[in-house]
């Protein structure tokens, strides 16, 4: 797959995820793709919308603002900041590394390394 074609299928898949497209993000990834976020990992497409499905609701916004992506060969290393709300309206940010295998033209794998973030409280909740 051409660099172009693989920075769309990344581009896409944070588009989804602030869009909150579920049937985009299914179009985007193989039926045995795998996913690991952070300490979690999800195998086979149905595993990944089911979690994704989860995400939206912990996360009612999200914002994604892209710090780095390079692509080599079938692969992509994409650094990226998750600015969000929580469903409770508190906002935070969440430095992540990404690492994309592409397949076949479809997402196959993606690593996520959740880096440490932040969340904003007020005065009254600092002891």
């Amino acid at each position: 797959m051409s660099e172009r074609g693989i920075r769309e299928l990344v581009y896409g898949f944070c588009q989804a995820l602030t869009l909150k497209n579920l049937d985009e993000i299914s179009e985007l990834f193989s039926d045995d793709a795998s996913l690991s976020w952070g300490p979690y990992d999800f195998v086979g497409k149905e595993s990944i919308l089911t979690w994704v499905t989860e995400f939206f609701k912990l996360f009612p916004f999200i914002a994604i603002k892209e710090k780095q992506l390079q692509v080599f060969d079938s692969t992509a290393k994409h650094e990226f900041m998750i600015g969000f709300l929580t469903a409770q309206g508190r906002k935070g940010g969440l430095p992540c590394e990404g690492i994309y295998t592409i397949k076949d033209g479809k997402i196959h794998q993606i690593n996520v390394k959740v880096l440490y973030g932040f969340l904003s409280v007020s005065r009254d909740e600092v002891g």
